[in-house]
């Protein structure tokens, strides 16, 4: 059988979010990928420190963070690379003249740093980043943005009148609204090229908005059953819930394993 390789989103899709576990029936269907020849790896919108707990957990070295913008292979950073930084300094200089709060992740660790002491009064139960208060912050000296967080009610999203700095927007908790990178097509091309393979060779696994950002018409894209409908519109096949054996069923089904 020709060489494949596997690109697997995490939550929802490999891991049962919010626990993280990791199926057991999943686990054994990327050690028999591996053992038939495959190559197999993350593809996550996570920060790359974050992803980087998951690949242990699933004993893979090879993992596509950052939603794209970065690259990790064989346990090594290959590049990583924050989001489009005068965009950011102009949603943060606007945030700040309509007096809505926000925090930052600027570094490859788990936490944000925000400049508004009544930030750390938010932090949901899931959550696992530490929120630092920083009171002489100044984001103008920041060199990258890997995750913003916006943080305003409806109301006050409605009454502000911000225009936010994409589209591509994550409802994150209570009041909560997160920007990060959704290119993960480009991370998985920039892996294929990395170990010399064809467009062609991919097959996605996804069940969440930002995995769009991972579908093409160049690979096979696999929706969860537990997807989002636009998701499961613009896969090329839909297996079950990652709950229910999903990855492993998909890949019984198209006799990869």
């Amino acid at each position: 059988m020709k060489q494949k390789f596997f690109f697997f989103d995490i939550d929802n899709t490999l891991a049962v979010w919010p626990d993280g576990c990791i199926p057991d029936s999943t686990m054994d269907t990327l050690r028999r990928l591996e053992k038939a020849g495959h190559r197999v790896a993350l593809a996550t919108g996570r920060l790359q420190a974050d992803a980087k707990r998951f690949a242990i957990m699933a004993e893979l070295g090879d993992f596509v963070a950052d939603g794209g913008r970065s690259m990790t292979a064989e346990n090594e950073i290959v590049y990583m690379e924050g989001m489009d930084r005068e965009m950011c300094l102009a949603y943060l200089a606007q945030l700040d003249a309509k007096g809505l709060h926000w925090a930052a992740t600027d570094t490859n660790e788990l936490r944000r740093v925000t400049p508004y002491e009544d930030v750390l009064n938010w932090h949901p139960s899931w959550d696992v980043f530490t929120t630092v208060h920083q009171a002489d912050y100044d984001y103008r000296r920041t060199e990258q943005f890997y995750k913003i967080y916006a943080f305003m009610t409806p109301e006050e999203e409605t009454q502000s009148g911000v225009v936010h700095m994409t589209t591509d927007l994550i409802r994150y908790g209570e009041n909560c609204i997160l920007f990060e990178p959704m290119e993960k097509a480009r991370g998985v091309r920039a892996m294929l090229a990395h170990y010399g393979m064809e467009d062609t060779a991919a097959v996605v696994f996804g069940d969440g908005y930002n995995d769009l950002s991972m579908f093409s018409l160049t690979w096979l894209n696999i929706a969860m059953g537990n997807g989002r409908p636009e998701l499961k519109a613009a896969a090329d096949y839909v297996t079950d819930d990652c709950y229910h054996d999903g990855i492993y069923n998909a890949c019984k089904a198209f006799g990869w394993i």
